[in-house]
């Protein structure tokens, strides 16, 4: 069970490392199936994992992003927890709508621009 999950978040990190802005910042492989990914140059990206983490959560995603601790304060990520069921067909799911959220994010800048995106409440099942 353990090692299908990390073989799912594997998968998935790499497609994500594949993604244009992102570089992983670890791949889900030992340990934990969980992991880290951060966008390469949010300059000239122009957004952050912030907002990819916000529109991600308006498609339904609990994908959170943060900070790391001072000695790192300048890294911030989004992180991904695969668990038990979380399968290749979620994965792709996943990673489909990480692209839509991209590709918005890449023609019209930060999420504040978005005039037709609706309004993010939270988190909702």
């Amino acid at each position: 069970m353990t090692q299908g999950c990390r073989d799912v978040a594997t998968w998935l990190s790499g497609t994500i490392a594949a993604m244009g802005p992102f570089e992983l910042v670890s791949d889900g492989a030992t340990g934990i199936p969980a992991f880290a990914f951060a966008i390469r140059d949010a300059r000239a990206a122009g957004f952050s994992v912030f907002d990819v983490s916000e529109l991600l959560r308006t498609r339904g995603w609990q994908v959170p992003a943060y900070r790391f601790p001072p000695a790192l304060d300048e890294l911030a990520v989004l992180r991904v927890v695969v668990r038990n069921g979380f399968g290749p067909d979620l994965a792709d799911h996943l990673a489909t709508d990480l692209r839509r959220v991209v590709d918005r994010l890449a023609a019209v800048g930060h999420p504040a621009q978005l005039g037709d995106e609706p309004a993010v409440t939270g988190f909702h099942h």
